[in-house]
C-alpha cells in the first residue's frame, strides 16, 4: 500500500525542494514513487506545496487521497491540509510559525522549531533542510546517514556543495528532533 506525504507551506520556504529530496531519497533506497509540486503564480510568499507518495509496488495516482504524513510550514498549510491527514497520522507543525494549539484527536500532532533548529546550527535558510530530517525519520525509510548522503548528492549536482556540512548537520538536527 502506497504512502502519501505533503510538504506545505508559502513559497520560499523550501517545501518543494524538500519534498523533491525526499523523492531523490526514496528512489535511491528502492521505492517507487510520484512526485507532484504545485504552487501559486507568485511564487515566493504565495502557497505552495507538494505530494510524494512511495511504496513498494505502483503507484496508480500523484493526487493526494489519504495523507499519512503532513508537514506544515505555516497556518495557512495547517489550515488547507490537516483534513487529509488519514486518522492515525501525523502532522509536523512548524512550531516557530504556527501558533494554534488545538488540532484533531485523531491524528498525532508534533510540533518542531524548524526555523530555530536551523538557525542553531548557523543554517539561517536551512528550515527546510531540518523538515526533511524530521520526515525521514517519521517515515523511517532510511538511516540519517544514508539520506544525508544522498542530499549531499543532490547539492553537489546543483553546484552547491559548499553548503554540505551545513545541510548534513541541519538534517541530522531535523533527524533527532
Amino acid at each position: 500500500m502506497a504512502k502519501e506525504v505533503v510538504f506545505a507551506g508559502f513559497g520560499g520556504q523550501g517545501v518543494l525542494t524538500a519534498g523533491y529530496m525526499f523523492a531523490e531519497i526514496l528512489l535511491k533506497v528502492g521505492f517507487n514513487l510520484t512526485y507532484m509540486p504545485a504552487y501559486g503564480a507568485e511564487m515566493r510568499g504565495g502557497a505552495a506545496n507538494c505530494t510524494v507518495k512511495f511504496g513498494d509496488g505502483k503507484i496508480g495516482s500523484p493526487l493526494m487521497k489519504d495523507v499519512n504524513l503532513l508537514v506544515a510550514m505555516n497556518g495557512p498549510a495547517t489550515d488547507a491540509f490537516e483534513k487529509l491527514v488519514v486518522p492515525g497520522g501525523t502532522m509536523l507543525v512548524n512550531s516557530d510559525i504556527v501558533d494554534r494549539k488545538i488540532f484533531r484527536s485523531d491524528i498525532t500532532v508534533v510540533p518542531i522549531p524548524f526555523n530555530t533548529l536551523a538557525r542553531e546550527e548557523g543554517n539561517d535558510r536551512g528550515a527546510n533542510i531540518v523538515m526533511l530530517g524530521a520526515v525521514v525519520k517519521y517515515t523511517g525509510i532510511t538511516d540519517v546517514e544514508t539520506a544525508a548522503d544522498i542530499m549531499r548528492g543532490y547539492f553537489d549536482e546543483k553546484g552547491k556543495s559548499k553548503y554540505n556540512d551545513a545541510n548534513t548537520r541541519t538534517l541530522h538536527r531535523g533527524y533527532e528532533s
